[in-house]
C-alpha cells in the first residue's frame, strides 16, 4: 500500500479534537459505541492530552510510549500511532477481552481516565481523505494507487478500488455498496501496513459509469459503516461532456440546483470549476456565469421564498456565500463549519448543515451572523417548516434526526430511525405531515424512509422501479415526491396521499439534483455524468428538453469546456487594473496598493509562481489532498505574507502590508485576490506582474 492511504489515516485525522471532555471513538468513523473492538484503531480526543506532537516513526511497529504518553486498557499498554495536545491515535490490543473496561491515559499533562466498552463485533469505520469519516473516502485505484475520481476502467480493464478500514469483522466477506448497488468484493483483509488496519478491494461494474458523485457503505457482522463518497466519470467518450481519457478529473461537475421563484430562471452550482450558471429554462441556455473564489466546492443551494436572497455552501471552504439574485454578485459570506453539505432557508434563517463538525449553523440572511447547533453524527440533509416554526436535519451516521426549535434555534427531540439507516437529504409534506428521507446506500430498489411527524412512527418504502440503484436527492411538487435514481439515470414519481403507482422517468448519466419550476411546470434534473439538466413536464412525465449546463453563455457549442476559463468571463468576477509597485526586493516590507473592480470583501491577497499555473486544457490537473485538485491555482508563495488588507475605495482599490522573506526567490510572481466573488486571473499580465529582486 501506497503511503497516501498512512497518511490518511494518521495523518488528518484533527476536526473533531476541540471535545470538552474525553471521547474514545472509531479512528476511521468517529463512532462511539458500538464501534470499539479489540484490534481496532481508535482515536481519544480531549483537551490537553499531551504536551507535544509525535508520530510513530515504523507504522509497522508502534510503540507503546509516543511522545511522553502512554495508554493503558485495563492492565494492558496499547500501541500508539499518533500524539497531540487534544488527539491520540492508538490501537486496542486484540488480546484484550470484550466488555467494559478502563482506559488510562498518562502524559505530562497528566492522568486521565476513560470508561469504555469493548464489542465482540463492532461497527465498521472507513477512512476518508479529510479524517472526519465524511465526505471523500481514502479510496485508491488498486492498480494506478490513485485517489479519484474514477472510471469504471483503467487501461481497458475494469477498475479495482482499495477501501481502507478499521473495525470490520473478518469472519465472513463484508458487502460494499456504491451508490446503492452492491459491488463484487475481490478481497478483505489486514493491510500490510499498520495493525489494525484493513483493506477491501472491489471492482466498479461498468453499469456505474457515469454516475458521480455517489456513497459507499460497507456492511459486515450485520453493522453498517459510515458513508463516505466517489465521483465515477462516464466512459471517454460517453455523454455529452466526456472525460479526456480514463480517471481523469474533469473541470467541471454538476452538483446542485435551485429554482427561482416567480421567474423562468435556475441556479445551478459546478463543484469542480467553483462557479453557479443561472439558467433560463425558456431559453434552454445559461445566461449568466458568477464565481465562486476557488475551491469552494459548491454542493448545495437554497433560493428564499421571495426569490431575491440564495444561500450557496461552499464545501472546501467550511463558508456559505449570500447571493443577490437582482444584482448577480455575493454579498457576503459567513463562515460555518467543516463541510457544509445542504441548506434550507426559513424566514431570514438559512440552516446549513456542517457534515464533519457534526452541527447546524444557523445564519441570518440580513446580518450574517451565526449560531451553531450541535446535532447528531455526520449530519447530511436538512429541511424546514416555518409555519410549524421546526427544522429536521439527518445524521446520517448515527442514524437519527434531530428536529430544531426555529425560535429557540435549539434541538428538540430526536427520532431514532431503524437499525443501520444511513439518512441522506430529507424533505417535508406539510400537509400530510411526512418527512420523506432518502438512504442511497441503503437498496438498488431506492429504499428511503417516511416519518409521521405527530406521532414520530417510522416506515420505509422501496421507490425505485427498475432496481437500478439507491435513491438520493428528491423534490415535491403538491404531495407528488421526486426522486433521483443517480446511478440508473432515472427519476421516481411517487404519488403520496393517492393510489397511483409508481413511474419511472428516465433522464440522463448520474442524475444528482431536482428542483420543480412551478412557473413553467418542469421537473428541472441535473444529469452529472453528462453535464445537462433535463426538462421533464410535470403533466406528460416526459423529457421536453435539455440544457448544456457545463457551458457558460461566452462559449461555443464546439468549445472545449473541459477547462475553467469561463471563470475570467464571469460576471461577477473580480479583476485587477494595476498594482504600486510592481517590485519589491528580498528582504524588504512595503505598503502594495491593487487597483481593480469587484475587490469587495477581499480577505486574501497571494503571490503565485507563473511556472505553477496549470494549462487551459485542464483546470484541475492540478492535485492538492486538502482541496482534492481544487485550486489555488499555481502554488503560493510561502516566503511572501500579506497582512492589513484594507479598502480605501470600495471594490476598487486595496492596500496592504506585504513582506517578501529573506529565502525567497528572485523573479516574476503573480499577485492575485481573494474574494467572495471569486479570485482575480491566474493569467500573467502586466497588470498583476510583480518582480521580486
Amino acid at each position: 500500500m501506497k503511503k497516501l492511504a498512512i497518511t490518511f489515516v494518521f495523518g488528518w485525522q484533527l476536526l473533531h479534537a476541540d471535545t470538552p471532555s474525553i471521547r474514545v471513538v472509531n479512528a476511521a468513523s468517529f463512532l462511539e459505541d458500538t464501534s470499539l473492538t479489540p484490534g481496532a484503531i481508535i482515536s481519544i480526543l480531549g483537551p490537553n492530552l499531551s504536551n507535544t506532537t509525535a508520530q510513530a516513526t515504523d507504522l509497522t511497529n508502534p510503540p507503546h510510549t509516543l511522545g511522553g504518553a502512554t495508554v493503558t486498557i485495563g492492565s494492558t499498554t496499547i500501541p500508539l500511532f499518533y500524539v497531540t495536545k487534544t488527539q491520540i491515535n492508538a490501537r486496542i490490543d486484540p488480546t484484550i477481552p470484550v466488555g467494559a473496561a478502563l482506559m488510562t491515559i498518562s502524559s505530562p499533562t497528566g492522568t486521565f481516565t476513560k470508561n469504555i466498552v469493548l464489542s465482540a463485533t463492532s461497527t465498521p469505520g472507513v477512512f476518508s481523505i479529510f479524517g472526519t469519516g465524511t465526505r471523500d473516502g481514502a479510496i485508491q485505484n488498486a492498480v494506478t494507487f490513485a485517489i479519484g475520481p474514477f472510471s469504471v476502467t483503467t487501461q481497458g480493464t475494469p477498475t479495482y478500488l482499495a477501501l481502507y478500514t478499521t473495525g470490520l469483522d473478518l469472519s465472513s466477506k463484508p458487502t460494499v455498496t456504491i451508490g446503492g448497488v452492491s459491488v463484487d468484493v475481490q478481497f478483505y483483509g489486514a493491510s500490510p501496513c499498520c495493525p489494525g488496519l484493513q483493506q477491501i478491494n472491489v471492482q466498479l461494474p461498468s453499469s456505474l459509469a457515469g454516475a458521480g458523485r455517489v456513497e459507499i457503505a460497507v456492511t459486515a457482522g450485520g453493522k453498517t459503516s459510515n458513508i463516505v463518497e466517489i465521483v465515477i466519470l462516464p466512459n471517454p467518450g460517453q455523454g455529452a461532456y466526456p472525460p479526456s481519457g480514463e480517471n481523469k478529473s474533469r473541470s467541471r461537475e454538476l452538483s446542485s440546483i435551485a429554482y427561482s421563484p416567480y421567474t423562468n430562471q435556475a441556479l445551478v452550482a459546478d463543484e469542480n470549476d467553483d462557479v453557479l450558471r443561472l439558467v433560463d429554462v425558456v431559453q434552454r441556455a445559461v445566461i449568466h456565469t458568477l464565481t465562486l473564489p476557488e475551491g469552494a466546492q459548491p454542493v448545495a443551494i437554497a433560493v428564499n421564498d421571495a426569490g431575491l436572497i440564495a444561500v450557496v455552501a461552499e464545501r472546501n471552504r467550511g463558508k456559505v456565500a449570500i447571493l443577490d439574485l437582482l444584482n448577480y454578485n455575493i454579498t457576503a459570506e459567513a463562515t460555518v463549519g467543516s463541510g457544509p453539505s445542504d441548506v434550507a432557508i426559513a424566514g431570514t434563517t438559512a440552516l446549513v448543515v456542517n457534515q464533519s463538525s457534526d452541527s447546524v449553523s444557523a445564519v441570518d440572511i440580513k446580518t450574517y451572523q451565526v449560531k451553531t447547533i450541535n446535532v447528531g453524527r455526520g449530519p447530511r440533509g436538512v429541511a424546514a417548516d416555518a409555519t410549524a416554526n421546526k427544522a429536521y436535519v439527518t445524521n446520517q451516521d448515527d442514524g437519527t434526526v434531530s428536529v430544531i426549535d426555529l425560535t429557540s434555534l435549539q434541538v428538540t427531540d430526536t427520532i431514532v430511525l431503524p437499525p443501520n439507516s444511513r439518512p441522506a437529504l430529507i424533505r417535508l409534506l406539510p400537509a400530510l405531515g411526512i418527512a420523506v428521507i432518502t438512504e442511497p446506500s441503503a437498496s438498488s430498489s431506492g429504499r428511503i424512509i417516511n416519518i409521521n411527524l405527530s406521532n414520530k412512527s417510522v416506515s420505509t418504502a422501496l421507490v425505485n422501479i427498475d432496481r437500478s440503484g439507491g435513491s438520493d436527492a428528491l423534490t415535491v411538487y403538491a404531495n407528488t415526491v421526486y426522486f433521483a435514481n443517480q446511478t440508473g439515470g432515472s427519476v421516481s414519481l411517487v404519488p403520496y396521499g393517492g393510489s397511483s403507482s409508481i413511474v419511472s422517468i428516465k433522464v440522463d448519466l448520474g442524475a444528482r439534483a431536482l428542483a420543480v419550476d412551478t412557473t413553467d411546470k418542469l421537473l428541472l434534473v441535473t444529469n452529472q455524468g453528462s453535464g445537462n439538466i433535463a426538462l421533464v413536464d410535470l403533466f406528460t412525465n416526459k423529457v421536453v428538453g435539455r440544457i448544456d449546463a457545463a457551458k457558460s453563455e461566452h462559449e461555443t457549442e464546439a468549445a472545449n469546456h473541459d477547462n475553467q476559463d469561463d471563470r475570467a468571463t464571469a460576471q461577477n468576477a473580480p479583476t485587477i487594473t494595476s498594482i504600486s509597485p510592481a517590485s519589491g526586493g528580498v528582504g524588504s516590507t512595503f505598503t502594495l496598493t491593487i487597483n481593480g473592480t469587484n475587490l469587495t470583501g477581499a480577505d486574501d491577497i497571494f503571490f503565485v509562481d507563473p511556472s505553477t499555473v496549470p494549462a487551459h486544457t485542464n483546470g484541475h490537473m492540478h492535485q492538492d489532498i486538502t482541496e482534492l485538485g481544487h485550486g489555488p491555482f499555481g502554488t503560493r508563495d510561502p516566503n511572501i505574507t500579506v497582512t492589513n488588507i484594507q479598502m480605501p475605495f470600495a471594490g476598487t482599490q486595496l492596500t496592504a502590508t506585504v513582506t517578501i522573506g529573506a529565502k525567497a526567490t528572485p523573479g516574476q510572481r503573480i499577485v492575485r485576490v481573494e474574494t467572495p466573488n471569486g479570485d482575480t486571473s491566474f493569467d500573467l499580465s502586466s497588470a498583476n506582474k510583480f518582480q521580486i529582486n
